[in-house]
C-alpha cells in the first residue's frame, strides 16, 4: 500500500540565515550573563525578521539577568507596573529591549514591586545630589484623581432661619 506524501515545501535560503543569526545572538547573550534564563525562544511573528525572547521568570535574580542583558546589549531596563482592582501595584514587569546586529532582543521578568525598587534603584552621582537639595520641586498630590475616587458632597438646602420663622408666625 503506497501512502500519500507530500515533499516538504523548502526554505528560502535567505530565511535560514536570518534564523541562523536570531540563534547565534541568542546563544551569545546567554553566554554572556550569571543569570541563567528559564527559556529563550527564537521566532518570528508579524514580520519577516526574527527575533529573541529571553524570559528569565521571576524575583530578584531574574531580575538581575534582564539587567546583565541590559547591559550587555547598551541598553536601559524598564518596568511595567501591574496594578489590582483597587490600583495598587502587585507585581512588575521588568525589561529590557535592544537590537543587537539587526535582531530585536526582549529579555523580560517578574517581580515582586519590593525587588524591582532594589533593581532600579539608582544612587545620584555626587554632582546631582548636590544640585537637588537646591532645586525646587513641586508637591505630589497625596489623594487620588481617579473618576471612582472622586466624592462629590451632598447638597442641602439652606433656609434662612429668619424666614422659616416668619413662616410659623404666619401659620403656615
Amino acid at each position: 500500500m503506497e501512502q500519500a506524501t507530500q515533499a516538504p515545501t523548502p526554505t528560502a535560503p535567505g530565511d535560514r540565515a536570518l534564523y541562523e543569526l536570531a540563534q547565534d545572538v541568542s546563544r551569545r547573550l546567554v553566554t554572556e550573563v550569571a543569570v541563567l534564563p528559564n527559556s529563550v525562544r527564537v521566532g518570528r511573528e508579524l514580520s519577516d525578521r526574527y527575533d529573541v525572547l529571553i524570559y528569565f521568570g521571576a524575583g530578584l535574580d531574574a531580575g538581575r539577568g534582564v539587567q546583565q542583558i541590559a547591559d550587555a546589549t547598551d541598553t536601559t531596563v524598564t518596568r511595567d507596573d501591574q496594578h489590582d482592582s483597587e490600583g495598587h501595584v502587585t507585581s512588575v514587569w521588568i525589561e529590557a529591549r535592544a537590537h543587537v546586529r539587526g535582531v530585536a532582543v526582549y529579555a523580560s521578568a517578574l517581580t515582586h514591586p519590593a525587588e524591582a525598587d532594589e533593581l532600579l534603584q539608582q544612587t545620584p552621582a555626587e554632582d546631582t545630589a548636590a544640585e537637588s537639595d537646591t532645586e525646587v520641586t513641586q508637591p505630589l498630590p497625596t489623594v487620588s484623581t481617579g473618576p471612582g475616587d472622586v466624592v462629590i458632597p451632598a447638597v442641602i438646602p439652606v433656609i434662612p432661619l429668619a424666614a422659616k420663622a416668619s413662616g410659623q408666625e404666619a401659620g403656615e
